[in-house]
């Protein structure tokens, strides 16, 4: 009954789990148990792969990237779409929907799902379309009236931001958006001016509660990642003296600490029947979302609180299953403008053109898209290679990295050369670590200079690449203890210790303390404290010299090389590309063979979800509410 998925599993391209899961639900189905089961392996391994749902359409596609993955060749006598499509739909263990109980869920008669990733993308729906319809508005047009908008933005932007750049007209559009709307998405690429433009929506948003004599709202910040949370209250602090209202967080926390998960407790502390205590919840860097975090924020907000989410549409999807920002954001900017209404009315305060959207939708009308960039000076090579890889053009890419002089450049590099490479040119930007007068200065240090890669194993991945490195710093360093550990060695966390306070991505440093000079790893707290551990107690860091480019997203320094492998692999994209460079300051060097670099920058990213479709469904949404 399981031949099927006993080849598949046998040639390596299910995994035990999606294997296992296929076979119990063969054998739980009145009929066609073997078809029924392999459908719901695939479904199962597609999670595996970044998506949410299978797609009938792409199942040969699909199955065909999984023999490529493992090196075989599809076996024959799979069932064909057709054959397969009839069986779903008429199996007792498949719904239509989320409100009949069964393990696997047939959307629209074309999209395959686990259930429980169904009910995810049904809770991120309804949660949006709530924060969407007129009688959830946080402000009527009638309160919002011209006059008064105009002062309060002229107060909070000018044309020159105090410092020689250009404010754009996008973000204020996002603050009247923000205004009128409990739900607000912000795509913009580095240097847009995202945080600044959030904070200074808060700042209004304080203002008119303070000034109709209503309490200032309960605002809480929060990111994905812990070093995507340290990254942004590093910018609060930076710019604490722009918007000192109290009401206005300096430090932003985690999501998973927002919401109370931890592996203890088992579930959120936080949910639909718990509700955040929030009136207004703004997430950054929520390209890092993924579909289950997503739907546990979603599930924990209360009906009246106004949700931000601020992202880069075009860098990398989360790791887990779903792409949520991207999708939201791509189905939002499609409709190219605004409604009719929106429009006139934002034009009626900016006094400048808005585009009118030929078929609007809902989704549309909380988007906007900031396309300055403040971080590249003027025309600089590093800003260009952004905007050439958007748009996924080769041409232009080469012809910067032929032009880039010392901002950019493409560095060809054999297998053979790797080592003298990493020794001549990554160790040594390094050794200073080992000298830093105290942990501030180590961590200016290590923000300086980071060594990026596409891959994890192999001799161009981190594990390899921090292995070099390591070796040679202990060579150079005269106390090495019996764990390995020696001044300046730079660590990343692995994953969450709740008991310590640290969390996965969280960046560390060793240092000698005290008289005898024993070492302590240091660590940077949210709020811009540091605090000391012994050694002894990680059990879970990992050389932090070379990071994956998923681990390095939330992050920026001053100087980057990118390392790709001498050999195309599908993770190789456009949208890891543009990530790696975009975490550069100041110069980037892509060690990459032209060939691999064009192949991934003509690869983008694909995930297959329901959101993909979020406008129709959204509206959907509105109308059963």
């Amino acid at each position: 009954m399981t031949r099927a998925i006993d080849q598949l599993e046998a040639l390596g391209m299910l995994q035990t789990v999606d294997a296992a899961l296929g076979r119990l639900l063969a054998a739980k189905s009145a009929k066609n148990g073997d078809i029924v089961g392999l459908a719901a392996a695939l479904a199962s391994a597609a999670l595996a792969h970044g998506h949410s749902c299978l797609p009938l359409a792409a199942l040969r596609d699909f199955v065909a990237e999984l023999a490529e993955a493992a090196q075989a060749v599809v076996p024959n006598g799979l069932p064909a779409v057709d054959a397969m499509r009839a069986v779903l739909l008429t199996s007792n263990l498949v719904a239509r929907d989320a409100g009949t109980a069964a393990a696997l869920v047939f959307d629209r008669d074309e999209r395959l799902y686990l259930r429980r990733y169904f009910v995810y993308e049904q809770t991120v729906a309804h949660a949006l379309a709530a924060r969407l319809g007129n009688s959830h508005s946080a402000d009527s047009p009638a309160q919002l009236d011209s006059a008064s908008l105009q002062s309060a933005l002229a107060q909070q932007f000018s044309d020159d931001a105090g410092d020689g750049r250009r404010v754009d007209i996008d973000q204020r559009v996002a603050v009247l958006l923000a205004l009128r709307s409990r739900l607000l998405i912000v795509s913009g690429g580095p240097g847009s001016g995202k945080t600044t433009t959030v904070l200074r929506l808060l700042a209004l948003t304080v203002e008119r509660a303070l000034a109709t004599g209503a309490p200032p709202p309960r605002i809480a910040l929060a990111a994905p990642t812990g070093k995507a949370a340290a990254r942004l209250s590093e910018t609060l602090r930076a710019r604490n003296g722009e918007h000192t209202h109290a009401a206005i967080p300096t430090a932003a926390t985690t999501l998973h600490r927002l919401l109370g998960l931890t592996p203890a407790r088992g579930r959120a502390q936080y949910d639909r029947r718990h509700p955040l205590s929030y009136d207004l919840v703004v997430i950054d860097e929520a390209s890092m979302l993924d579909l289950a975090l997503a739907a546990r924020l979603c599930d924990a907000l209360a009906p009246s609180t106004r949700l931000i989410l601020l992202g880069d549409r075009d860098q990398l999807a989360s790791v887990e299953a779903g792409r949520v920002f991207g999708a939201l954001s791509h189905a939002a900017g499609a409709a190219g403008g605004y409604s009719p209404a929106l429009a006139q009315w934002l034009q009626s305060i900016l006094l400048q053109k808005v585009d009118i959207a030929a078929a609007p939708t809902p989704l549309a009308d909380a988007f906007v898209e900031l396309r300055g960039n403040h971080r590249f000076a003027g025309q600089g090579a590093i800003g260009r290679l952004a905007a050439a890889l958007r748009r996924g053009d080769n041409a232009a890419v080469a012809s910067i990295f032929a032009g880039g002089g010392a901002e950019a450049s493409l560095t060809p590099v054999a297998m053979t050369a790797l080592p003298h490479r990493i020794a001549r040119e990554l160790v040594p930007r390094y050794l200073d670590l080992a000298q830093a007068a105290d942990a501030n200065a180590a961590f200016a240090i290590a923000d300086r200079f980071r060594a990026l890669c596409a891959l994890r194993e192999g001799p161009f991945g981190v594990v390899a690449i921090n292995a070099a490195i390591e070796h040679e710093l202990r060579r150079r360093s005269d106390r090495t203890d019996a764990d390995g550990w020696y001044p300046g060695r730079l660590v990343i966390v692995g994953s969450n210790d709740y008991r310590l306070g640290l969390f996965n991505g969280d960046i560390g440093v060793a240092l000698p303390s005290g008289e005898r000079g024993a070492l302590e790893v240091w660590f940077r707290n949210a709020d811009g404290s540091l605090r000391a551990l012994p050694p002894l107690v990680l059990s879970a860091c990992a050389p932090a010299y070379a990071l994956t480019v998923h681990k390095a997203q939330g992050s920026e320094f001053d100087e980057v090389v990118v390392v790709l492998p001498d050999r195309d692999a599908r993770v190789l994209t456009r949208e890891l590309v543009y990530t790696a460079i975009t975490r550069a300051r100041k110069k980037v060097d892509v060690w990459s063979n032209t060939d691999i670099l064009a192949g991934a920058i003509a690869r983008s990213t694909q995930r297959w979800s329901g959101l993909a479709d979020a406008s129709h469904w959204i509206e959907t949404e509105m109308h059963e509410q």
